[in-house]
């Protein structure tokens, strides 16, 4: 197989689509939200290109990026998605739709040329490289379910391109309400790919929502051990809701915990 590789993006658009600034990424995860509308306004290429070049950026397990994507940008191509997404009208209007999604066992088509690129450049030494296939084979054929590794993986590099939007001045929506086997009819996709998520991408139509609120830190991380709240620069003690939660939680346990064990 004659792998393709490349070196990090070493230019990209040095002001946002807008013409401002690049937001910084605090910014960014402070602002965002799912947009709900898009103008019909496109997305310039240059923007597009650093959205799939940066997003694929993003780690992965032993370097195997098994993320794919399908760039949806005709008209008529969107339509037959929304058909696929329950018709959810943001997909006809966005002018860019992404399908995220990654082909069972592919990571096999690539396993030895992308290992063998890390020894060229120097991330693991030829000496070490029989044992590093033999543990990554391992894993990934007996210890971990595919569809599991799978979603992880892509969803990082999915995260990355939205995020990365917010800097260039782009809204998007990310999706998971679809069909994918309809996606997959409609698109030629192999049979044994996972639909992951569809990021719609380019210029929010109605002013921004309104912020929701997220949960306390108190609420939802634990510090050391489970039932210990985290207690946060400024709080004295946890919220009672979280301490009594994790005492319910306790109450109702009959046994100790034990993790699933992997597929």
């Amino acid at each position: 197989m004659n792998t393709k590789f490349r070196d990090k993006p070493a230019a990209y658009p040095a002001r946002g689509a807008d013409g401002k600034p690049l937001k910084p990424l605090p910014q960014v995860l402070l602002d965002r939200r799912a947009t709900a509308h898009f103008k019909p306004d496109s997305v310039p290429e240059e923007y597009l290109e650093a959205m799939l070049r940066f997003g694929t950026q993003a780690p992965s397990g032993y370097n195997l990026q098994p993320w794919r994507f399908l760039v949806v940008r005709e008209k008529e191509n969107r339509q037959r998605l929304k058909t696929a997404a329950f018709g959810q009208q943001k997909i006809a209007e966005a002018p860019v739709v992404i399908i995220a999604y990654a082909i069972q066992n592919d990571w096999r088509n690539y396993f030895d040329d992308i290992l063998e690129e890390g020894v060229r450049r120097g991330c693991t030494s030829r000496d070490t490289l029989p044992e590093l296939k033999q543990q990554a084979a391992n894993f990934l054929e007996k210890q971990i379910s595919q569809s599991v590794w799978l979603n992880r993986q892509t969803m990082i590099a999915v995260t990355s391109m939205m995020l990365l939007a917010g800097t260039f001045g782009l809204d998007t929506a990310p999706m998971e309400g679809f069909d994918p086997s309809a996606i997959g009819r409609a698109f030629g996709l192999p049979e044994n790919v996972e639909v992951i998520a569809l990021l719609a991408v380019g210029f929010a139509r109605d002013p921004e929502k309104p912020y929701g609120g997220r949960l306390d830190l108190s609420e939802i991380v634990h510090d050391e051990h489970f039932g210990r709240p985290w207690v946060g620069h400024g709080d004295d003690n946890a919220h009672d809701s979280s301490r009594r939660m994790f005492d319910q939680i306790r109450r109702q346990a009959n046994e100790p915990y034990l993790p699933a064990p992997m597929e």
